[in-house]
């Protein structure tokens, strides 16, 4: 029976239907916040433009006509300037895209016209009750109540490239009795792969993780999860 284990980073693992895995990293709430300034300081200068505009016409269609259209377009900009741009093929606001982000469907693909229109139209409702924005910063993948009614996250557009670092090869081999996962499988190999970069203190703390799998912690810890990376090795 497979372990489950406990996640220690953002990187998101997608199993797709044809077998491939995709490596999805989760944007944290401060950079997106960071980036939904961006996008307040761009929608602001789109309806000083749209109102520059109306301003010139004022005489030709009368205040009254102006003034309306100058309400639609805001209603416009506020509710669909997300919208539109999460469904383009930059899949991101000015802001987002700025800061290297996207949003993505829970598969990693491009987000559909009802969950951009969902995950964005929820944002009223988070602004109308402030504690709600909170969620964000107790679920594993930082997805505020918009994201998790869409099934959507904003992740890093670019993927994470992790430098192959091997460390200390392993006293002995240690067969794996256990069923894993995909993930903790891939978990032992990648501590196997990058572990020369990290320092003793690192080592045990990450392998500590591992302790329902391996059944040790610490130095013994570390040694039984080099040993069982090198087993998995030999069986591919």
């Amino acid at each position: 029976m497979a372990i489950p284990a406990r996640r220690i980073d953002t990187l998101q693992t997608v199993e797709l239907a044809e077998g491939m895995e995709i490596h999805l990293r989760a944007a944290g709430p401060f950079l997106r916040l960071i980036a939904y300034i961006l996008d307040l300081l761009v929608e602001v200068a789109a309806l000083l433009l749209i109102q520059l505009f109306f301003n010139l016409i004022f005489p030709l269609v009368g205040s009254n006509v102006s003034q309306a259209f100058m309400l639609l377009s805001v209603f416009c900009v506020w509710w669909f300037y997300h919208v539109l741009f999460e469904i383009s093929p930059w899949g991101a606001t000015v802001g987002k895209k700025a800061l290297g982000l996207r949003v993505v469907d829970e598969a990693g693909g491009g987000v559909t016209l009802g969950q951009a229109m969902i995950r964005n139209f929820i944002r009223g409702v988070e602004m109308i009750l402030p504690f709600v924005p909170l969620i964000a910063f107790f679920n594993p993948r930082f997805q505020r109540l918009g994201d998790l009614a869409a099934g959507t996250l904003v992740v890093y557009a670019r993927p994470r490239i992790d430098p192959l670092l091997l460390g200390p090869l392993p006293l002995e081999k240690v067969p794996v009795n256990l069923t894993l996962s995909r993930e903790e499988e891939a978990a032992i190999l990648s501590f196997r792969y990058r572990n020369g970069g990290w320092s003793e203190a690192r080592r045990m703390e990450l392998s500590n993780h591992l302790s329902k799998v391996t059944g040790e912690v610490g130095p013994k810890g570390v040694s039984k999860i080099l040993g069982m990376a090198q087993w998995l090795e030999e069986q591919r």
